[in-house]
């Protein structure tokens, strides 16, 4: 059977359908638990914190998902998407077990791609004496207030700021609807020509 037929046998099957809607599910639960982990802890600095072992197991895992992704088969999505919640898991035991502390939600935390330096930020106060004893802790690392990155930015772009905004008012996104893509690509794939 041609790439093709495949495709065309797949879109039109309602076992395909109901399948695909699963592997979305279990996909957007792995991803939900990722950002669960990198809030706790932040994304940056478990891959950083984790042994190179489990660094090399995991960025395999993570591998195993995008392949199955690209051929979009959602029995492989399934396996793997559940493969990458216990990785995952995995992670966040390892930082646990080394003593790592969870971020305070008035911590924001990233690294400086070019500079290599885990950079922290703090919304408050009491989370400033945080960032100043986790950069301690775990160097290369810098912290701002949220108040001393306000005062590095001119005073231009909250004028550009201020004026995009009474010129275009509040944009907010009222609701969202998702696009049935094997709806949408019938139109699309009964075309005479696909390519």
């Amino acid at each position: 059977m041609s790439d093709l037929n495949y495709r065309m046998k797949n879109i039109r099957d309602e076992a395909f359908k109901k399948k695909k809607k699963e592997s979305n599910a279990i996909y957007s639960k792995m991803l939900k638990h990722k950002a669960e982990a990198s809030a706790r802890y932040g994304w940056d600095r478990i891959i950083e914190i984790i042994s190179p072992d489990l660094r090399k197991r995991f960025f395999r895992q993570q591998q195993l998902l995008t392949n199955s992704l690209m051929e979009n088969d959602p029995d492989e999505i399934i396996k793997q998407s559940e493969g990458m919640m216990r990785g995952i898991t995995a992670l966040v035991e390892y930082v646990s077990e080394q003593g790592f502390q969870e971020l305070d939600p008035n911590i924001w935390i990233t690294k400086h791609h070019k500079l290599g330096v885990q950079i922290l930020i703090a919304l408050d106060r009491d989370a400033l004496a945080k960032c100043a004893a986790i950069c301690q802790a775990e160097p290369p690392s810098l912290y701002f207030s949220i108040n001393e990155i306000f005062c590095m930015v001119p005073e231009d772009t909250f004028d550009i700021k201020k004026r995009f905004k009474e010129n275009f008012g509040d944009v907010r996104i009222v609701s969202r609807k998702p696009i049935d893509i094997d709806k949408e690509s019938q139109s699309f794939i009964e075309d005479e020509i696909l390519y």
